[in-house]
């Protein structure tokens, strides 16, 4: 090696030894913030199941369990849970109010707003139908009954829940609503704010359904049909937005129309 080399060679190693003595201990990442910039990356699906109310008309009841619902062990986890109840003859409408709905012991939240609630007529008796969303903010981790609770008791309902990881740890406000009578779809306009948010939105059929996305992407996640009661049901999908903006979530099917179609869409923001 000649002498040149070796000077440029020694120097170089000199400036990169001075560099690093100098670095300051808070200019490196700890093994949190990396676990916090991956989490930030992208929401994760986690699972999903359903459960419908099973009587024998004209046999109604009160309470509706969904077994065994797994939440996985990702970090900043989110469940979403559908609730959707049918009643017939106004004076029944008082034992559709949804009391309570636990995961375990731990309470879920009504998100403000998502309540939906229509009514048709057939022959000569008005039934009414109405959706619902909760949620829990980081639900405990493994299997856990999802149980819900009606002031009364009613002729048929459905349930069905979503959990996600990498979700902000927050009340989700950003939401929209729309209902229908007598057609084969449902199509609702939604505008997310968020780069990398996904929507969770949860339909309510006075039948049973065949309802199929028609949205690019849109994954339906359960599909409850209650058979004995009402023959009623409740459907839910997610559909991730890369970048913030308007999009439509197009449900149909080419079966006979369905009676009451109610729909509630949420916007869940990825953790940051």
């Amino acid at each position: 090696m000649n002498s040149k080399r070796y000077f440029f060679t020694m120097m170089t190693a000199i400036c990169l030894i001075g560099l690093m003595a100098c670095a300051h201990p808070g200019d490196i990442p700890t093994q949190e913030e990396t676990k916090g910039a991956l989490a930030e990356a992208k929401i994760e699906f986690d699972s999903a199941d359903e459960a419908s109310l099973l009587v024998i008309s004209p046999v109604e009841k009160q309470v509706l369990s969904l077994k065994d619902f797994r939440v996985g062990k990702g970090q900043n986890r989110i469940l979403i849970v559908g609730v959707q109840v049918e009643e017939g003859g106004a004076q029944n409408v008082g034992d559709m109010v949804i009391s309570g709905i636990t995961c375990g012991d731990q309470t879920l939240s009504l998100i403000s707003g998502s309540e939906v609630q229509l009514s048709s007529m057939w022959r000569g008796k008005e039934y009414f139908l109405k959706v619902a969303v909760y949620y829990l903010i980081n639900p405990p981790s493994g299997e856990h009954d999802i149980t819900v609770t009606f002031a009364g008791p009613v002729t048929s309902a459905n349930v069905g829940a979503i959990s996600l990881s990498n979700v902000k740890q927050a009340t989700p406000v950003n939401l929209v609503t729309n209902k229908q009578g007598q057609q084969k779809k449902i199509i609702t306009s939604f505008t997310t704010r968020s780069d990398g948010a996904w929507v969770v939105d949860i339909v309510g059929g006075g039948h049973k359904s065949k309802l199929r996305s028609k949205t690019k992407d849109h994954i339906r996640r359960f599909n409850a049909q209650e058979k004995s009661g009402g023959k009623s049901s409740l459907l839910g999908g997610t559909l991730l937005v890369p970048t913030a903006g308007k999009v439509s979530l197009h449900w149909a099917q080419s079966m006979r129309k369905i009676n009451r179609l109610a729909q509630v869409a949420v916007e869940i923001m990825r953790y940051e």
